[in-house]
């Protein structure tokens, strides 16, 4: 009895010098953090801007949510397929009640559901890393292109380009 027990401190020793062993040589072999850039945060990709506090955009959560909903969902289908074929044979804990094609029919109805769900996140556009948007243009009666809210790029282009104050075209070809 007092060999199990010894057993599992040496499991647990040798796992807690496992793990404290690869933390210090870490510390020692990886790269110290020397310039600015090291020393910036760094979140998925995302390049920093402004605060440390500044919200993230909301599209990170989004696509991470939908990720873990559908990890989740995916892993109740192994239990499911693991005692379908002794559903389908009529066999160990099924034997005797001819549940094999019940089973079958709420797997498929279970999946059938998360493919509705991902066609209507991906319909939607959630998928999307970036989102395509278009307001309308504001009906005010605003003066000056600074005004209007809702241009499109090449519309306030056009407009930069017509308040722009008109000089030497030598001088503007020459810069």
């Amino acid at each position: 009895m007092y060999f199990d027990y010894l057993n599992v401190l040496l499991f647990a020793s040798v796992g807690f010098v496992f793990v404290f062993a690869n933390v210090l040589i870490g510390s020692i072999i990886r790269p110290k953090r020397k310039f600015t850039e090291g020393l910036e945060i760094y979140e998925c990709g995302e390049e920093t801007i402004g605060d440390t506090w500044i919200k993230f955009d909301i599209r990170y959560y989004t696509v991470a949510l939908v990720y873990v909903i559908f990890a989740v969902e995916i892993a109740f289908l192994f239990p499911w397929a693991i005692v379908l074929g002794d559903a389908m044979r009529d066999t160990g804990a099924a034997a005797g009640s001819g549940v094999g094609m019940f089973a079958v029919v709420e797997g498929l109805l279970f999946i059938a559901i998360l493919f509705l769900g991902l066609w209507y996140v991906w319909a939607k556009g959630d998928l999307d890393w970036v989102l395509a948007y278009e307001s309308k243009s504001f009906e005010g009666e605003t003066p000056g292109a600074a005004g209007r809210v809702g241009l499109r790029v090449e519309e306030l282009a056009t407009a930069a380009a017509e308040a722009a104050p008109k000089g030497d075209d030598e001088d503007t070809e020459a810069a």
